[in-house]
């Protein structure tokens, strides 16, 4: 394994990690003809709301250097009305016209400007404040209320990534939320579509949590209605993006850990388990890994806590020094990965690394504990002036269930949770090893209610890490970074590895392949892609961190890797997403990989793991008329066609199956 890890290193060092940027727009003519376009496309929009869709409009071709610039600008500049749909009251709407009008303007006079600017060899922040002259009259020139024509037709309308700015028909635009909302994004665009296009390069956060379902962290579980994490909903989805159809490829801690890091499905990375054969943090190759990429790249690097289950294992501490991966520059890894009694590896002062234990004090809480070791981290990288990764990976909510004791009690008075999944009562048209699992005990039963409180109230030590808490004179990690004036240029990420079942279809815990174990909670801030406020519902996955991580840094990820970037998911330029995606599990009982669409999920589990000409059970289900995942149609002849489709799609997108299902059989390569 270490020479696999120091393979892996020499190849990175060798490839350098360039990032490939386009060339963008070099030519003062490029610049001309984009103008020319976005000027005809915003004046045939402006003409379709007097006169429908019969318009006849004069058109010009964008440069092709400009790439999907245009579209996305336009698209920005006029949302929905982009074509309109119809014309309107022209009497009526006349003010909201032509505060749709100068919006328009306004966005054409930026990306123009702006670009030529650059051509002239303009500082970038001298030719951003001359291109926003229109931009910064928007709030006065739209000081109107949004109105909605008797034909359907919305106006004024923005994009998506603004449309928080509008509000619902008849509130008032806010028009200084908008100028900035535009001219941010504009800003951000025409960079890299410029003649030097750099990359971002922001602070990168990323915080983990351990066993967290996706509904933990707003009221979904709170009979008031209010947020179970609300400071940590306020300070990132308030102010930022909310991804609720974030999901784990693999829900089980090290496998999913080692996708994070890796940017790849777990049958790539060969880590299948927590440990054992084809598990554990002995099989994964760490010379390659988002630390290592970041690192090359000029960024100080940061693990603190939990990193990959058998940690411990890769060094004998009676006779070796502890055993740091490549890729961090400050380690602060556990060994003893405890809510109290902890003990971190960390550095000894002189050059290498030591053994620090924990006590069981209240102020020893493991998760208080990363919270003040995050803030002076974050403290020491800028008064480095270096970019910084911080990879925070919390063990809560993860078991023994413990919460900080200052909020032992908290929501005892919670309701049970009793979905209609809950302790499922006919698994008959479920596969055998489901059939097998017998009905929950009342006792049972109780322990995963208490399980769940406990749970919840662990989530509330996270949530006052990264919200602060002026009840317990907590400056929160958010803060911090408003304090440091490095908020707005840092990347925030909340993710968790895995879910956790509460008795749904008679499951406790997780690694099984229904919908409470594989889906994330997914928040992010960045304003630089994000300036306002939305519900992102693209398809995001824990193996996007990584590409996602790597571009923003301006590195390629030098490995044969399964995520994509969700850079223009975050500002809503990609032209095309997936619309499917893999998961898979190597528990003993029952091996599985599925096949994971928006309305349908077809799961595969192998009768004899291993084993090339196996049969299978299988499960299909449609999570529109079935969220809950009661229903299996797998057997229904109407449903032949979409599982034979969706099988061939399973075997697309993890080629060795079902030859790599056996949880403790041999790990055949992957073809790049």
């Amino acid at each position: 394994m270490a020479m696999l890890r120091l393979l892996g290193l020499l190849i990175g060092m060798t490839l350098g990690f360039p990032f490939a940027a386009h060339a963008g727009c070099t030519d003062p003519a490029d610049a001309k003809a984009l103008r020319k376009h976005l000027r005809l496309a915003a004046r045939c929009n402006d003409r379709t709301f007097k006169s429908g869709s019969g318009v006849v409009c004069t058109t010009s071709p964008p440069p092709a250097c400009a790439g999907t610039l245009p579209a996305d600008v336009l698209s920005l500049a006029y949302g929905p009305n982009n074509p309109p749909a119809a014309e309107v009251d022209t009497r009526t709407f006349k003010l909201q016209l032509k505060c749709q009008k100068r919006i328009g303007k306004a966005v054409n006079s930026y990306v123009s400007r702006k670009l030529r600017s650059l051509q002239k060899g303009q500082d970038t922040p001298e030719a951003d404040e001359r291109a926003r002259r229109l931009i910064d009259k928007l709030p006065e020139r739209c000081a109107v209320t949004t109105g909605t024509d008797l034909s359907g037709v919305v106006l004024p309308a923005v994009g998506v990534q603004c449309a928080a700015t509008m509000g619902d028909s008849g509130d008032p635009v806010d028009g200084t939320t908008l100028a900035y909302c535009l001219g941010t994004l504009l800003d951000t665009w025409v960079d890299r579509n410029g003649p030097n296009p750099q990359p971002l390069r922001p602070n990168i956060l990323f915080i983990l949590s351990d066993d967290q379902r996706w509904d933990t962290t707003d009221g979904t579980h709170s009979p008031s209605g209010a947020f179970i994490m609300a400071r940590t909903r306020a300070e990132l989805a308030g102010d930022g993006l909310e991804l609720p159809q974030a999901f784990m490829t693999t829900p089980l801690c090290c496998p999913s850990r080692s996708s994070i890091l890796a940017g790849s499905y777990a049958h790539r990375t060969g880590v299948y388990k927590n440990g054992g054969n084809n598990g554990g943090a002995d099989d994964f190759a760490d010379a390659q890994s988002i630390a290592v990429w970041l690192q090359t790249a000029g960024y100080r690097t940061s693990l603190m806590g939990k990193y990959l289950n058998g940690y411990p294992a890769l060094w004998d501490d009676q006779t070796e020094p502890p055993y740091v991966p490549p890729g961090w520059t400050l380690w602060n890894g556990l060994k003893r990965v405890s809510h109290f009694d902890w003990i971190f590896i960390q550095p000894d002062g002189v050059g290498g690394y030591e053994e620090f234990p924990g006590g069981s004090a209240p102020e020893d809480y493991l998760t208080d504990v990363m919270r003040e070791r995050a803030k002076t981290f974050i403290s020491d990288s800028v008064t480095a002036g270096e970019p910084f990764f911080l990879y925070l990976s919390f063990k809560s909510p993860h078991g023994p269930f413990i919460a900080a004791p200052r909020h032992e009690g908290s929501l005892q008075h919670l309701p049970a949770w009793r979905p209609p999944s809950h302790n499922e009562v006919d698994v008959s048209d479920k596969p055998t090893w489901v059939q097998n699992s017998p009905p929950l005990t009342p006792t049972q039963i109780a322990t995963l209610d208490q399980t769940r409180i406990d749970q919840l109230e662990m989530l509330q030590a996270i949530d006052e890490a990264i919200g602060g808490s002026s009840a317990y004179g907590i400056v929160g990690i958010m803060e911090h970074l408003r304090n440091l004036g490095v908020a707005d240029d840092t990347l925030v990420v909340y993710f968790a590895d895995n879910g956790w079942y509460w008795g749904e279809h008679r499951f406790r815990a997780k690694n099984k392949p229904y919908e409470e174990a594989i889906r994330s909670p997914m928040l992010v801030r960045y304003p630089k892609l994000a300036p306002c406020p939305r519900s992102e519902q693209r398809f995001a996955l824990n193996i996007d961190l990584a590409p996602t991580f790597a571009e923003l840094a301006g590195v390629a990820v030098p490995i044969a890797h399964d995520g994509e970037s969700l850079v223009q998911v975050f500002d809503s330029t990609t032209p095309a997403w997936r619309t499917d995606f893999l998961t898979e599990g190597w528990p003993n009982i029952a091996p599985w990989a599925t096949v994971h669409e928006a309305q349908w999920k077809y799961t595969e589990f192998p009768l004899t793991p291993g084993d090339v000409g196996t049969a299978f059970e299988t499960e299909l289900y449609d999570l529109v008329s079935d969220p809950y995942e009661l229903t299996n149609v797998a057997s229904d002849p109407q449903h032949a066609a979409r599982i034979t489709a969706m099988a061939a799609r399973l075997r697309q997108l993890r080629p060795n199956w079902p030859v790599d299902s056996d949880p403790n059989g041999p790990d055949p390569d992957e073809e790049e």
